[in-house]
C-alpha cells in the first residue's frame, strides 16, 4: 500500500471516528473539546498562449484540547495533513500543537510539553519543547501576572519536523486585566550551530480605556542583525486604535509596517563562509496607514469611508487609498445581505479601482449562500535576493459562489465555486468541505 493510501486512510478513520466521538462527548459537559474537518479541493487553470494544469488537494485538520479535570491533567492536539492525489508532489504534515501538561491545584504552577504555540509570542510562539509557566492572581481576582520560560527546537514551517541544528529559548512576563487587557513583555532568542539567528524582544499591548475607546499595539524588534550582521531593527509594528464618538459614530484608525528577512538563508551562508549579499539585509518592506470613519444611520445598515497610503515594495512609491462601503443586513426584509465597498488606488501617475460585492442569503433554517464579486488582486512573489515582491493585479476578477449548511450541531458542509480571470491565465477552482465539532 503507498503511502498516499495510508494517508487517505487514516484521514477516513479519524473523520469517521470523530462523527462517532463527537455527539458522545458533547454530552460529557467538561470533558474534551475540538473539531475535526475534511476539505476536497480542485483546481483547472487555462493559460490564453497554450497550455493547461490541472490540482487536486485533499486536507484534512484536527483541533482537540482537553477539558477541565480535577488531576490537573491538559492536553492539545491540533495539526494538518495535506495530500495531492492528481500530482507527484509530497504530501505536507503540518502540526501546530502537540502537547501534554500539569497545573498545581492552586493554578500557580502550570507546565507544558511537547508541541507548543506560545500564544503571547504571536508568530514566534512555535515551540517543540517545554514551557514553565507561574500565575499571580490580584486581590480582586479580575488581574493575573504570568510569567514563563521556554525552552526547545525550531518547528519546520508548514511540515512536520525541527530545523536541524537550531535551539529556540526565551521568557515573558504578561499581565491580564478586566475586559480583556492584556501586557506582555518578552524575549526569543534563536541560534543556528553557533551563531545567534535572531534575538528578538516582543511587546504587545491591548487597552479597553473605557467602553468607547480600545488600543491594540503588537511590536517586534531584533537586537541585533541575523548572525550578528548589522544592526538591529523594527521588524515589525501594528497600532489598531477605535474611537466611539457616539453610538452611531466610529472612528478607526491603524498603522502596520514590516521589513521582512530572510535571517536563516543569511546565518547558513555565514556558518557555511560564504559572502551574504547586502540586499538580503534589506529584504523586503511594507508599509500602511489607515483612517475609517464608520456611520450606523439604523439598525442594520452600516456605511464608512476610508483613507489609506501603501508602500507594497521597496524602491516603489507610496499608493493613496480612497475607500467607500455599505453594508445592509436584510435589505427590506428580503432576507438578503448586501455589502458594496470600492477603494480608489493611485499612484506615480495612474490609478484603478477595487471593487468588492457580496450577497448573501439564509435558505431555511441551515443554509447560507453568498456570492462574491472581487476586482483587482494582489499576488506575492518569492524571487531572487531582494526576498520577494508583492504584484498588484489591478485587471483581474475573482467570481465566488458558496454554501455553508450546517445539518446539526455536530455536522456542518462547505461547498466552494470560485472562477479567477487574470492576465494571462483564467483558473476554476472548486471546494467541498465536511466539519465535526463538538
Amino acid at each position: 500500500m503507498t503511502a498516499r493510501r495510508k494517508t487517505l486512510l487514516m484521514v477516513v478513520a479519524a473523520l469517521l471516528g470523530a462523527a462517532y466521538a463527537g455527539p458522545v462527548l458533547a454530552t460529557g459537559g467538561g470533558g474534551p473539546s475540538g473539531r475535526f474537518s475534511l476539505f476536497g479541493s480542485w483546481a483547472s487553470r487555462r493559460y490564453l498562449d497554450s497550455g493547461s494544469s490541472d490540482l487536486t488537494e485533499l486536507i484534512t485538520t484536527m483541533s482537540l484540547h482537553s477539558g477541565s479535570d480535577d488531576n490537573g491533567l491538559e492536553w492539545a492536539v491540533d495539526g494538518r495533513v495535506a495530500t495531492f492525489p492528481s500530482s507527484d508532489r509530497e504530501q505536507r504534515i503540518s502540526l501546530y500543537e502537540a502537547w501534554a501538561g500539569w497545573r498545581s491545584p492552586s493554578g500557580l504552577l502550570h507546565l507544558r510539553a511537547g508541541q507548543l504555540w506560545i500564544n503571547e509570542l504571536g508568530a514566534l510562539g512555535s515551540l517543540g519543547g517545554a514551557q514553565v509557566e507561574l500565575r499571580f492572581h490580584g486581590r480582586s481576582r479580575s488581574s493575573a501576572w504570568r510569567t514563563g520560560v521556554f525552552a526547545g527546537l525550531e518547528p519546520e514551517i508548514a511540515d512536520a519536523g525541527y530545523t536541524p541544528d537550531v535551539k529556540k529559548g526565551g521568557a515573558y512576563l504578561a499581565l491580564d486585566g478586566a475586559g480583556g487587557r492584556r501586557h506582555v513583555l518578552g524575549w526569543i532568542g534563536i541560534q543556528h550551530g553557533g551563531l545567534t539567528e535572531r534575538s528578538v524582544l516582543v511587546f504587545n499591548n491591548f487597552v479597553p480605556v473605557d467602553r468607547r475607546l480600545f488600543v491594540y499595539q503588537a511590536l517586534e524588534l531584533d537586537t541585533q542583525g541575523p548572525g550578528g550582521v548589522g544592526g538591529s531593527r523594527l521588524s515589525y509594528l501594528f497600532v489598531n486604535v477605535r474611537y466611539a464618538v457616539s453610538h452611531y459614530v466610529e472612528v478607526q484608525g491603524t498603522y502596520h509596517r514590516g521589513q521582512s528577512v530572510d535571517v536563516r538563508t543569511i546565518t547558513q551562508d555565514l556558518l557555511d563562509e560564504r559572502p551574504v549579499d547586502p540586499r538580503l539585509l534589506d529584504g523586503i518592506l511594507f508599509e500602511s496607514a489607515l483612517v475609517r470613519v464608520t456611520v450606523r444611520p439604523v439598525r442594520g445598515l452600516i456605511t464608512w469611508v476610508s483613507r489609506g497610503r501603501d508602500t507594497n515594495n521597496r524602491g516603489e512609491p507610496a499608493r493613496d487609498r480612497l475607500g467607500l462601503g455599505i453594508s445592509a443586513n436584510n435589505v427590506m426584509g428580503s432576507g438578503i445581505d448586501l455589502t458594496v465597498s470600492n477603494t480608489n488606488v493611485q499612484f506615480g501617475g495612474d490609478s484603478y479601482n477595487s471593487l468588492y460585492v457580496s450577497l448573501g442569503a439564509t435558505i431555511g433554517r441551515r443554509t447560507y449562500l453568498t456570492l462574491d464579486y472581487t476586482k483587482s488582486l494582489s499576488v506575492f512573489h518569492r524571487i531572487g535576493a531582494d526576498g520577494g515582491l508583492i504584484e498588484v493585479r489591478p485587471d483581474s476578477t475573482r467570481t465566488a459562489l458558496s454554501a455553508n449548511l450546517n445539518l446539526n450541531r455536530t455536522l456542518s458542509v462547505l461547498l466552494s465555486l470560485e472562477y479567477y480571470n487574470n492576465p494571462g491565465f483564467d483558473e476554476t477552482r472548486g471546494l467541498i468541505g465536511l466539519g465535526v465539532r463538538f
